[in-house]
């Protein structure tokens, strides 16, 4: 930059070009050029198609790769026409062979190797030998780096955030002193550097100088590094292209950024996140060229292309806590001309039916989105058949690893005998509610590390024609999931589950917000909700309590197919009317995998201690 130019260098910078200067010959060299073909002597221009060479790399394994990769002299013998190769250009590769050796360990840190050649040759075979001893390898002996620029001014004059910068990009430096010295960890940690300080809003930060001083004779390298900023670029105007039936005012209202802030990778990654999953667009892109002469109010770009106004899907499933399922799916993008997405859904399963509709806003500041849906189902489960009517009206917020969700409920559950079609119950309830789901996880869908937290309340009231009385309640349930990766390609997984409604005993409280367990993804070796308390008949009716825990262990089982698992479990749970009458029931098993890219498919074969019966599960997907 011309203005860096004129002032006089720092100090550090000018010691760096003097250093340079005088330990150039100590320097060491990235590897040796490849060795041209010279010219051989007559008497070695003989063909050798008779003559079979081969050559022994005495080395470490991993130098040994290197060497055999990019030495000249093995790259030769490696060619189906090494035949053809004349007698005194294979000599001549062999007398280079230590000197272009030395130079490819040199970027691995070995600058003190010793390394000599073999031949032996019994008229038909010339089998020769590179001796390699690396001996010690060169360590860090310091690591300084240094700023110029706008960012240098700044945490001089002590702004936190600059300060903050300086202090990170210094502590998150990957070759600090005591580390090995190669030149591929020497080159990452210079770009390592120049990343985070883009990341962080100096999109044209790059380095004024660098240099690796080697002293070879000790095994070790000094290294210093000047940075130069750049400016700190800043948000400027957004402009949204590609917009049609979505207004623009939807698009900025997922911004948590606004005008003058610093322009941080992260906000426009977040950014482009909350556009993708805001389920109006197809693809969006975001694109920002940086220019010095706008860094005060840089523009961005955001191409978007919006998903059909109206979409229709078929789809076929089956599980074994249902059965097989039709469901017919559609969605429109602008429902009536408001920018409010319509999302209809018709299922229809062996012992489940299921019909909703969901009205859901375009985004609001916030970012908020306004919902209202309703919807009628059935479902047998148990030895019951479950009717349940809802009708819900709130508003959600979701930001990069939480969701929240609050809203009004008004349901009904009407219960009867499977067998004699007598009522066990018909119950509703009014109900305020708050979901809460929160996750670190490595991936969305098939994660190998990180925990992810739901909880879900409600507080309302029932209103009931059974003997039970009508009357206020509460309903509290969390579930704690954690992924780990313990090496040796082991994967465990781990979930707890804790719920419990809370109100008198004689207080009716509608069937669907009672607790069952039993069936995937519950305690397996039993019966979709078999678990929990039973009436006269024997069949579960729902608790007001209930805990489930679950360990499972997998790993891959065949190297070259790395997305099937196979898998061992426990799972421990139940259902109760009160906390002193819970008794866990035990399941286990062994299961397998496949990592699908559209979720885990689970096949899980299980034994019910309970019931002392082996019982098969299987699903796909994840559930948090």
């Amino acid at each position: 930059m011309t203005g860096r130019r004129r002032r006089h260098p720092p100090l550090l910078l000018a010691a760096l070009v003097a250093q340079i200067a005088t330990t150039a010959p100590a320097m060491a060299q990235v590897a040796a050029p490849p060795v041209a073909p010279a010219a051989s002597a007559p008497e070695d221009d003989a063909d050798t198609r008779d003559v079979t060479w081969t050559l022994d790399i005495d080395a470490p394994p991993a130098l040994r790769t290197l060497l055999a990769r990019y030495l000249d002299l093995s790259r030769y013998l490696a060619t189906p026409d090494t035949a053809r190769v004349p007698r005194g250009e294979l000599m001549r590769l062999r007398q280079a062979a230590p000197a272009q050796a030395r130079a490819l360990l040199e970027t691995e840190g070995y600058f003190n190797a010793s390394v000599s050649t073999q031949a032996r040759d019994n008229g038909s075979v010339i089998a020769l030998k590179l001796l390699v001893e690396p001996g010690p390898r060169a360590r860090v002996s310091q690591a300084r780096v240094e700023f110029e620029g706008p960012l240098s001014v700044a945490a001089e004059a002590g702004e936190p955030a600059a300060v903050a910068l300086v202090d990170r990009v210094r502590s998150r430096w990957s070759l600090p002193a005591g580390e090995a010295y190669t030149q591929d960890r020497w080159s990452s940690a210079k770009g390592e550097v120049l990343a985070l300080l883009r990341a962080e809003g100096y999109a044209t930060a790059g380095w004024s100088g660098t240099v690796a001083q080697v002293r070879a004779v000790e095994d070790r390298a000094a290294l210093f590094l000047v940075a130069d900023s750049g400016p700190l670029y800043r948000f400027g105007a957004v402009q949204v292209t590609g917009l049609d039936h979505v207004d623009a005012e939807a698009v900025q209202a997922l911004q948590t950024f606004s005008a003058g802030q610093p322009l941080r990778e992260q906000a426009l990654l977040d950014y482009q996140d909350r556009l993708v999953k805001s389920a109006l667009f197809d693809s969006v892109a975001i694109e920002m060229e940086p220019d010095p002469a706008l860094a005060d109010a840089m523009p961005v770009v955001v191409k978007v292309r919006e998903r059909s106004l109206q979409q229709a899907t078929l789809g076929l499933g089956i599980s074994d806590n249902t059965g097989p399922r039709v469901t017919l799916e559609h969605l429109h993008q602008r429902v009536f001309d408001f920018p409010w997405q319509a999302k209809s859904k018709l299922q229809l399963g062996r012992t489940d039916q299921q019909a909703s509709v969901d009205l859901t806003s375009h985004p609001l500041p916030g970012p908020y989105r306004n919902l209202v849906s309703a919807s009628i189902g059935q479902t047998d489960a148990s030895g019951l058949e479950v009717t349940s009517q809802r009708a819900r009206i709130g508003r959600s917020k979701d930001d990069e690893r939480l969701e929240r969700l609050y809203y009004l409920e008004w349901q009904r559950s009407l219960t009867r005998q499977l067998d004699n079609g007598l009522t066990v119950d018909d119950t509703s309830a009014l109900s305020g509610n708050y979901q809460w789901i929160w996750r670190q996880l490595d991936h969305p869908l098939l994660p190998t590390k990180g925990v992810s937290l739901s909880l879900d309340t409600a507080l309302g009231r029932s209103f009931t024609t059974t003997a039970q009385r009508s009357g206020v309640f509460g309903r509290l349930n969390g579930r704690l999931t954690h992924y780990a990766t313990l090496g040796q390609n082991w994967y465990s997984t781990s979930r707890l589950q804790i719920g419990q409604v809370l109100s008198a005993t004689d207080v009716a409280v509608p069937y669907s917000l009672l607790f069952r367990t039993g069936g995937d993804d519950s305690v397996r070796g039993y019966a979709y909700q078999s678990l929990g308390p039973s009436n006269a008949a024997g069949t579960a009716v729902g608790g007001r309590v209930t805990a489930v825990g679950s360990v499972e262990l997998a790993r891959p089982i065949l190297a070259r197919m790395p997305a099937l698992w196979g898998a061992t479990f426990i799972d421990a749970g139940n259902a109760a009317p009160d906390w002193p009458s819970y008794k866990a029931a035990l399941g286990y098993g062994v299961g397998l995998r496949w990592r699908s890219p559209v979720g885990a498919l689970r096949l899980d074969l299980a034994y019910g201690q309970q019931v002392r019966k082996v019982r098969l599960h299987f699903s796909v997907g994840i559930t948090f």
